[in-house]
């Protein structure tokens, strides 16, 4: 339902007194009404039981707890039988007994009259409401299946054929009565026998509604095709009657738990979340939308337990989505539907900068909109209001429309036409859906030529963190040559720690300028906090020269994911590039340390012996081999694992083309490719790489030698022919055997210098032996 809100703002220091972050004092505008339901004999099946749940649900569903509320079932009169029955006079929505007012309503019989006599249920609902206090609105709700209609002795005479007019004459009175007595009427008829054009007399023979006078918002009748949609339907009457919003109903079937969901508007401030069950035993528990159960929270009541209507009313409840939890008892099922009936109780305030505008002069024409804890500032919560200004003097009448700007101020630029006298009045007309207030009206006194000072506020940036400041700079005007202090003085709420330093300052003929400051407390809350900054001229009365709101906007300091989030995504970033080098280098380490496709080779005499041995396993990083001497020719048995006391091992070095060999003593040497190695006298080791390719020099024949003796035929030629500076160890103990050093010859150990003299040495002709030919020494 949409309902329209002004209000008027007194000049001068009464706006001093408005509340500067929200006021308190707002409430929920208490109503009466009573719901009027057909009890007739025409009522078939469950529709009865379906009105009294809509009259239940709208004797307890109400937001203002001071409403008051009656229930009168009807049919017709028959002997002292009345047409009406009381079940409940004007209570107390929050009285305990309202709660069972609608399970006194049953059936009537024949002989109690069980016709529709509408006519009398309206004139007894008009009689409950005349002792409702003066300005309260008063409501009449009416349930029915049909047209209204009597038998003859029934209060309208015997004649049949004179009672249709003698009925519509009750109805003409009963509706005049209505009118009078300012009770609306909003009729709800169900079913087949159901006159549209009577209903739509009804309820526009009341009173015009209390929200506004917009036609849309005027009573209307409602016609549904079955009493399945009665309580759905008079929730929204309902809410249109008194100026309330209706979120959509959720319904579902619970067989064991089940969950639905209402959606709480942003600008609403107070609620009731109605549940309607077919089964009372079914529980509802309530949880805001932070997920907290909130049935007996501060601010909350409960009402209808057990039964099959249960209300939780809410003050300023958390806008979003909450939740219903239904558990059925044992055995117990049905249909549960739920819906919530709200309002944004508001008020609205108009400021005028200059507060005291000139004739010709341009005004800023302002309008803002205030619940009992703040100002609206969020968009969300201003989401669909719309607000109209209006200007009306002597000789002056304009609509102005307002625009909307940051952080909920709705304004216009409005210059006062030349000629303008007297007095101004100022209003602003806020519509918006489900939102109530009063209209007032803001008058100026024309001023007549310049003013003597003038001023105008200009703010930096209104975003801070705890203990922050906010700037602003006054920039003003003097016309009258005489001297004046200007001071600033701001109103916001006190839990804020709010402050001014250098807000005054003495002025004098000219103009110029100067600063000040808002500083806030260390504790100040996050979220937007709203004062009204004046500046005064102390000189003159503390006049008014200038009158804004302001809202600060509070945001906590950035944490340190704010402050270093790229930082520390770059940190990872570059982390885990360094991670991937380091495991790409590891690897690659990890493969040049595998044994690889290596060949070990015996020698003898400078010729290979023997099998070659490869490591049973190349991704290994040792190879282990047995030398076997006993065999002929020796041989190189490859081992899966070293075997303590008999296995050599064989491993890569950082070198290329080179291996570190281990004996079965400890004792270690190293081989060069092309270069075999003593083990034993007359016995050397020497190997190939498979992963280095033999260049063009390394070839004999025309076939690669993968022992670097270049052209030779000798593939050991190479080695030895530059005399070495020192005698290198060898892991010999003497001669043949293991850790002793061999005499030191310059030209190799095995005849690459020159040869003996004849007849020394071991043989009769001198040549080269097992102890002389040319293997490269061990190293």
């Amino acid at each position: 339902m949409l309902g329209a809100l002004a209000l008027a703002l007194l000049p001068g220091a009464a706006r001093a007194a408005d509340p500067p972050g929200g006021d308190p004092n707002l409430k929920v505008a208490p109503i009466s009404y009573v719901v009027l339901v057909d009890e007739s004999g025409s009522l078939k099946g469950p529709d009865l039981d379906r009105e009294k749940d809509a009259a239940g649900l709208a004797a307890i569903g109400e937001l203002s707890p001071d409403s008051r509320v009656g229930v009168v079932g009807f049919g017709s009169g028959a002997g002292s039988k009345p047409a009406v029955d009381v079940v409940c006079p004007m209570i107390p929505v929050s009285d305990p007994t309202a709660a069972g007012c609608a399970g006194k309503l049953r059936p009537r019989t024949d002989q109690e009259g069980n016709n529709t006599d509408i006519p009398a249920a309206i004139k007894q609902g008009v009689s409950m409401l005349r002792s409702a206090p003066a300005g309260q609105p008063r409501v009449l709700f009416i349930t029915t299946d049909g047209a209204m209609s009597v038998q003859p002795n029934e209060g309208y005479g015997a004649d049949a054929a004179r009672i249709p007019g003698e009925l519509d004459k009750a109805l003409t009175s009963a509706l005049a009565e209505a009118k009078a007595a300012g009770v609306q009427i909003w009729p709800l008829g169900f079913g087949a026998g159901i006159d549209t054009a009577q209903l739509n007399r009804i309820a526009s023979g009341g009173a015009p509604s209390f929200c506004s006078a917009r036609p849309e918002d005027a009573p209307k009748a409602a016609v549904i095709k079955d009493s399945g949609e009665v309580v759905q339907t008079l929730r929204k009457a309902f809410g249109s009657a008194r100026c309330a919003g209706v979120t959509q109903t959720a319904s579902t079937d619970v067989d064991g738990e089940a969950d639905l969901e209402v959606t709480i508007p942003a600008i609403a401030t107070d609620v009731v979340i109605q549940v309607q069950k077919a089964n009372p035993d079914i529980d509802a528990t309530f949880f805001d939308p932070d997920g907290k159960q909130v049935d007996a929270a501060p601010g909350t009541e409960r009402r209808g337990q057990g039964s099959r209507t249960e209300t939780l009313r809410v003050s300023d409840p958390i806008a979003g989505k909450w939740r219903i939890h239904l558990k059925a008892r044992a055995g117990a099922s049905g249909p549960v539907s739920a819906a919530a009936l709200w309002q944004g109780v508001v008020k609205s305030y108009v400021q005028l900068n200059p507060p005291q505008p000139s004739v010709g002069e341009s005004v800023r024409f302002s309008v803002f909109l205030q619940t009992r804890e703040k100002n609206l500032t969020d968009p969300a919560a201003l989401k669909g209001v719309t607000v109209a200004g209006h200007v009306e003097g002597a000789g002056l009448k304009a609509d102005i429309p307002l625009r909307a700007g940051d952080k909920g101020e709705f304004y216009s630029d409005y210059r006062i036409p030349g000629g303008t006298t007297g007095d101004v009045r100022f209003t602003g007309t806020v519509t918006a859906p489900g939102v109530a207030g009063a209209q007032e009206v803001k008058t100026v006194t024309l001023g007549q030529g310049p003013a003597a000072v003038g001023v105008e506020l200009k703010w930096g940036d209104t975003t801070i963190e705890p203990g922050g400041s906010v700037a602003g700079t006054v920039q003003w005007k003097v016309t009258d040559g005489k001297p004046h202090t200007l001071r600033v003085v701001a109103d916001f709420p006190p839990n804020v720690g709010m402050r001014i330093t250098g807000g005054e300052q003495r002025v004098s003929a000219g103009s110029d300028s100067f600063g000040f400051k808002l500083a806030f407390g260390d504790g100040i809350a996050k979220g937007d906090h709203t004062g009204r900054v004046r500046v005064l001229d102390t000189s003159d009365g503390d006049k008014v020269l200038a009158d804004t709101t302001r809202t600060i906007t509070v945001e906590p300091p950035p944490g340190f994911w704010d402050r270093y989030l790229w930082l520390v995504i770059g940190a990872v970033v570059l982390i885990a590039l360094l991670l991937g080098l380091l495991a790409h280098l590891a690897k690659r380490r990890g493969r040049a340390r595998r044994i690889g496709p290596i060949v070990l080779r015996l020698y003898r005499d400078g010729q290979q012996i023997g099998v070659e041995t490869r490591p049973l396993d190349e991704r290994a990083e040792a190879m282990w081999f047995k030398l076997d001497t006993t065999a002929f020719p020796p041989q190189l048995i490859p081992l899966y694992q070293h075997e303590p006391g008999t296995a050599w091992t064989v491993r890569r070095t950082a070198a290329t083309g080179t291996l570190d060999v281990e004996t079965p003593l400890g004792t270690r040497l190293q081989l060069d490719m092309g270069r075999p190695t003593e083990i034993e006298p007359g016995l050397a080791l020497g190997f190939a790489d498979e992963r280095v390719q033999a260049g063009p020099a390394d070839r004999v024949g025309g076939t690669a030698d993968p022992y670097g003796g270049g052209g030779s035929a000798d593939p050991y030629g190479g080695y030895g022919s530059a005399a070495p500076t020192a005698a290198p160890p060898r892991p010999y103990g003497g001669e043949g055997t293991y850790g002793a050093e061999r005499p030191y010859n310059p030209y190799g150990p095995y005849g690459s210098g020159p040869v003996a003299e004849p007849g020394s040495g071991p043989g009769a002709n001198p040549g080269p032996d097992d102890t002389t030919f040319d293997y490269g020494p061990p190293r």
